[in-house]
Parts: structure tokens; sequence; C-alpha cells
């Protein structure tokens, strides 16, 4: 019996009917969290009699919840008090891996006091963390307050009271952080960031005296006070902000200068793996143009030029853990790309492009890097980037401009695939630094066969030989060699597995575009284009309630493809396609969003055509009408008695006009039925002349010529 086993699933106890949640697996061994119990409780078991007891029908494996939750719905404090949470929390993970036994036990931690010193949390409340964060199986979404999930309705909290211990000596201290008090600090900031000689004291004394003071008449002068202490941040308080919002890094380059900073580290005898703690713990990723000229999958006699390559590279063990190959440069389709390479099967991945390989431990996926390592691109600097970094719990670092040594991993791994793809590049599109390059007219393969070289070139670079790296005594001593995917398995037997990706619909979550689109009785709208969902009861609720108005409404968006949004309702992912009812609608199913917007380009393109064209044709109808109209006055008023009997005289003389006699004399002769009754019978006399051999003999043919002239 095939037994699968992964971190995060849950596994329950036939018999005392307890649940215990897998947090930890290596080939020998994995570590359960008891989840019935409010105490921290972690059990070490063998894999292989866990697996026997699950073939015996002694366990068996519950489904993993996916529950999953919007970071940006939340309130900015619960958000700030998430993003620290999930900060502690990686920490902790990275000092116990792989076991997490380590937290057992009454055994004095100073490392763990001093993670509880840095985040200012107390003991009790830390291991509330703790409990929760393991019985979920790692999840975010156990680290926020409930009160903001939905989950507790009915229940009422004073979220406008200032938490904390009151004062002992002032009723009240400090003030509740909104965003006109955040702005207040940011402009504090700012000012602390302005010079070397500025003090975070200096920075609060200037917050102060312009925002929380006022003017008071003391002694017959014009004084300047502050106010009071509860209408005033403290001193912790902006300390707090700043610290947050700015590493230690980052103060040190402001302080001194950039230049300065970087010198002095260049100048620590390191290297890369300095304070790199296993697989997954930091990561560098970076873009590169190929050296290569690619044609159109369309039609192959069309050169596109140059394919972008994203990778993202392990710096513990050296492997490719990600890729993306596309034409979107400095883009967040390109660098999103990557993050959804990182969580597919890679070997289904491969095989989408014709190539397979039989063991998955040499390109590793699904799990989360807890820091990425990348330079100053606009892709990298956005805030979008920022906001997904933020949301998965990634620690962004930035290296200074002009200094890619700082990130040299991934540079050496564009460097090696250069060298390995040019030699066979050559006139097929190679790119050469010469002023007689023939890239363009030379270029033969599509992005399809180019992505098949990256595949190839990612499972020859992760298992390949690196005599470069730098292997630690106990690394020699138990002859781990250095491959990338060996240095992985090693990792992770040592360090434990990277954070996983727990609930695969979160993650896609987050890394859609959050976009405003708004709800009304047709549905929801963005862009011109209309969404319904299948399995929504209360969105139909919330049209109907709309009516005509149009409700703000925030959903995501994947833009690469239009044809759907998601947004959440409760916990639950929601998908909502386009409305296929709407005419035209459904035709724009499969377009990527800047396919789209070229349609919308081009319709406003019409419509601003279409407004001249109306315009000229508003102004052609007024003239006409006003011509009419003014050849029609007269000098005398005219007679408003007998309306009644004029009407009716011009009634019946207007349906004379409309007869449907006059349109078939029209058909027949092509003429024009005239008022005048001897003509209408000359002329209908010679149609029936015409239409002689119509009738039998000569004698019947008068006779209906007589008929004809006395109906009339």
């Amino acid at each position: 019996m095939d037994v699968n086993l992964s971190i995060g699933v849950i596994i329950e106890d036939v018999n005392s009917k307890r649940k215990y949640r897998i947090v930890s697996l290596t080939n020998e061994t994995c570590t359960l969290c008891n989840m019935n119990t409010t105490k921290f409780e972690l059990i070490l078991y063998s894999v292989a009699d866990i697996c026997d007891l699950i073939s015996e029908n002694l366990l068996i494996i519950k489904p993993n919840e996916k529950e999953i939750f919007d970071i940006n719905m939340l309130p900015e404090s619960a958000k700030q008090k998430l993003i620290l949470k999930k900060q502690m929390m990686n920490e902790i993970l990275q000092l116990y891996r792989p076991s997490y036994i380590g937290l057992m036990g009454k055994t004095s931690r100073p490392e763990l006091k001093e993670i509880m010193e840095k985040h200012h949390v107390k003991k009790a409340n830390f291991w509330k963390i703790c409990i929760k964060y393991f019985q979920s199986g790692f999840k975010d979404i156990s680290l926020v307050d409930k009160r903001y999930l939905g989950s507790n309705k009915g229940k009422s909290y004073n979220l406008s009271a200032k938490p904390g211990a009151k004062s002992e000596y002032f009723e009240s201290t400090g003030v509740i952080k909104n965003d006109e008090i955040e702005s207040y600090y940011e402009e504090a900031l700012k000012d602390y960031k302005s010079g070397r000689q500025k003090t975070i004291r200096s920075a609060y004394d200037k917050m102060n005296l312009k925002h929380f003071s006022k003017v008071e008449i003391i002694n017959g002068i014009e004084t300047l006070v502050l106010l009071p202490e509860s209408k005033r941040p403290t001193i912790r308080q902006f300390r707090y902000y700043v610290n947050t919002h700015m590493s230690k890094e980052e103060i040190d380059r402001i302080k001194t200068s950039a230049q300065e900073q970087r010198n002095n580290k260049r100048l620590i005898v390191s290297d890369v793996l300095k304070d790199v703690y296993g697989p997954g713990d930091m990561v560098e990723i970076d873009a590169v143009e190929a050296d290569v000229s690619l044609v159109s999958e369309l039609d192959h006699n069309k050169t596109i030029g140059r394919p972008i390559n994203y990778f993202m590279v392990d710096v513990f063990t050296r492997c490719i853990v990600a890729v993306s190959v596309a034409l979107d440069n400095n883009s967040m389709l390109g660098l999103t790309n990557l993050f959804l390479n990182l969580a597919d099967d890679k070997k289904q991945y491969a095989e989408r492009f014709g190539i397979s390989f039989e063991n998955t431990d040499v390109w590793p996926s699904s799990f989360i890097p807890r820091r990425l390592r990348v330079d100053r691109g606009s892709d990298f600097k956005s805030k979008e980037f920022n906001r997904i970094c933020v949301t998965l719990g990634i620690e962004k670092h930035i290296v200074p401009g002009g200094s890619g040594s700082l990130k040299g991993v991934v540079e050496q791994s564009f460097h090696q695939m250069h060298s390995q793809q040019n030699v066979h590049l050559e006139n097929y599109g190679l790119i050469e630094k010469r002023h007689d390059s023939n890239h363009h007219k030379e270029a033969t393969l599509t992005i399809y066969e180019y992505t098949q070289m990256i595949i190839n070139f990612v499972l020859f670079h992760n298992q390949q030989y690196d005599k470069d790296y730098h292997l630690t005594k106990e690394m020699i001593q138990n002859g781990i060699e250095p491959i990338p995917a060996k240095l992985w398995q090693y990792g992770v037997n040592k360090y434990g597995y990277p954070r996983p990706i727990p609930v695969l619909e979160q993650y896609l979550y987050d890394l859609m575009t959050p976009v405003k689109a708004k709800i009304s009785r047709r549905g929801i709208s963005y862009k011109n284009l209309w969404y319904l969902p299948f399995n929504d009861s209360e969105l139909a609720r919330e049209m109907f309630s709309a009516g005509t108005k149009k409700i703000p409404f925030e959903v995501r968006i994947d833009k690469r493809d239009v044809g759907a949004v998601y947004y959440k309702r409760g916990n639950r992912l929601i998908y909502a396609p386009l409305n296929q009812q709407i005419t035209g609608n459904a035709d724009y199913a499969g377009m990527t969003y800047k396919e789209y917007e070229d349609f919308r380009k081009a319709k406003s393109s019409m419509d601003a055509h279409g407004r001249v064209y109306n315009e000229q044709l508003s102004a052609n109808l007024y003239a006409i009408n006003e011509s009419i109209v003014s050849s029609s006055k007269k000098e005398n008023y005219s007679d408003k008695t007998k309306i009644r009997e004029n009407r009716e005289e011009q009634k019946q003389l207007t349906s004379k006009e409309n007869n449907i006699k006059q349109r078939f004399v029209s058909i027949n002769d092509n003429t024009i039925f005239q008022e005048d009754k001897s003509k209408n019978i000359t002329n209908d006399e010679n149609v029936l002349t015409n239409n002689k051999e119509d009738y039998g003999d000569y004698d019947s043919f008068q006779d209906a010529i007589e008929a004809f002239n006395d109906e009339f």
C-alpha cells in the first residue's frame, strides 16, 4: 500500500480520535504536532512505523484544510502584527529545523528568549502563537486575529481601544495608529533619513511640534505647548515604527554612506554562505536577456527578438529551483511566472515541452523561500512585488546598484547558461558583439524550442559537480559531493525541508493582481467586462441590493487571462468567469490583459471618431430642420376652430397617399402613382394590356377591362 505523507497532512488515531499534524518529514523520521491540546506538544515518530499503522488502518489520513484570506483586507494594525508574527515564526523554524524537537522541554534556551525580546513578545503570548502556527501546518491564517476573519460574528470587540497596559502615572498615553497618524510617522521618518546627524528623538520632537501642539497664552506670551500624553504618540511608538520600516543595514547606510557601508561589508572575510542555513533559507532572483534571437511560433519567417530568462537559485545548494522564459522584460508577469513555476510539479512542467526525467529530487519545488536577494530592477522595487513578498512572508534584500557580485550565485548561473548554449546557437540566431552579426536574419528557434534548452540546462546544472563549492568538514566526512541536487538532500536532512506551500489556492491567490471591480445587478464588472460566478448565492443578494448603483468590490485577476476574476467569500476562493449570456462578453475569454487593452483602445478610437461624426451629423440635422421650419413661416395665425374636422380630412388624405395599390403600380411600371384619375386608369389599362396572355379569349379580356372601368 502506497502511503503519501507530506508536511501539513493530518493523521487521526482511529481509537482515540486524536489528530496530529505532520510538521517535519525526513527520510526516516517525522515530527507530529498534537492538535487536541492547548499545550505545545511535538512527537517524533519513525516514518516506517506510521506507514505500518496506516496500512493496518489504525491511523487514517485526513485532507488538509484550504482556508484563504486577503492580507490587504486587514486593518493596518492587524496587517503589521501579522507581518511581525510571520517574521518571528520564520526565525523559529529556521533555528530549530529540521525536527523542531528542540522547542520541547523546560531547558533554558537563550536564543528563544532573544527572539521574544527582539519582537517584543511576552512568553505566554509567544507560545499561543507557536501552538496555533504548528497545529495549522504553518498556515499564515492561524496568525490572524479571528475578529478580522468573519468567524466570530455576533461577538463585540472594542477595536478602537488602545492595546497594552495602562500607564501607571497617566490616565492614558499614546494614540491609536490610523492613516493620519501613519502619514505623520512617514513624514518624520523621511526627516530622520534626510541627514546623518538626525536622530529618532529629533525627528520625534519635530513631529510633535508640527502636528501635536497648540498655542496657549502663558504670562501674556504666546507659547507652543504639546498636547496631553493621551493625544500624541509616545517616543516608544515612533521608535517601533522606525525599526519596523527600516532595517539595520538601511540605518547604517543613511547614517554613514552607501559607499562606506558597502566597503565595510566587503572587507569582512566571508562568502555567500555566511548566515545561510539550509535549503530555501536564501534565494537569488534575476533576469537576463538571452544571447539569441527567436522566431514567432505563428510564422517561423518572422523574428521576435530576444527572450527574457528569470532564474531563482537557492544559495545554499546552488540549485535552480524555478525558471521563466518569456518576452516580458522588467515585468511583473515575468516575475510572477517565476513564482508560479516554483509551485509547479517540475516533472509535469518538463513533459509539456517533451522532456522527461525520473528523479524528482533533481529539481526541487513547492516551497516558499525565507529570504530573497535581488537587484534594483523596476520589477523588483515595484509595489506589487513588495505586496507579494509581504503576503508570502518573504524578506526582500536589495543589493546596491552596480554590484552584481553581491548576488553572484544567480549571475554565475547565467554565465554558465550562455557558455553551454552559445556553442550550439552560432549561425542560428546567436547575438554576437560584432558589427556584422546577422542574428535576426539567422534566427530559427521558437520560444518553445528555446525553453527546451533552458530545461535541459537546469537538469544539467542541478546534477553538475561544482568543485568551487566550499564543503564543510561534516560534508567531507559524510562523503557529500558538491552537486546541487545532493546538497539539497543533505540540507533537508540536516536543516529540514523549507517552508512548504500549505494551501496552493492561497498561494495562487496571493500572486494575482488586486483590482477594483464593481457590483451591480448585472454582476461583477471590470474594464467593461462582466463576470458571474456559479456558486455564490450571497453575491445574488448583493447584486439585488445594488440595483442600478455600482458598488466597489475588490477582486483578483490574472493578467495572463481576463476570462475570469477571483475573490474571497469567507475563507473560500470564488471563481467568477465571464458571463456568456451578455452578447460579445465571452469573446474575450482566453485573452491576456494586454490583448484586451488593445481592443479597448481600438474601441476608444472608434468612439472618438464616432463622436466627431455624430457632431457633424447633428449639425446637419439642425440646419435642415431650421430650414424647414423657417420656410413654413407665415404672417397670419392659424385658425384653431374645427380642429377635429380638419384633422380627419388630413388623416384620410394621408391614408390615400400611403395605399398599397400605388406600390403595385410602382413595381410593374417603375412609375410613380399619379394623383390624376384618368392617368391612373390609362396606366392600369396598359398593365392589363401588357398582361393579355394571362387571360383566355378576347371577349374575357374585354370584360375584364370593362369591369375595371366600372369600378372607377
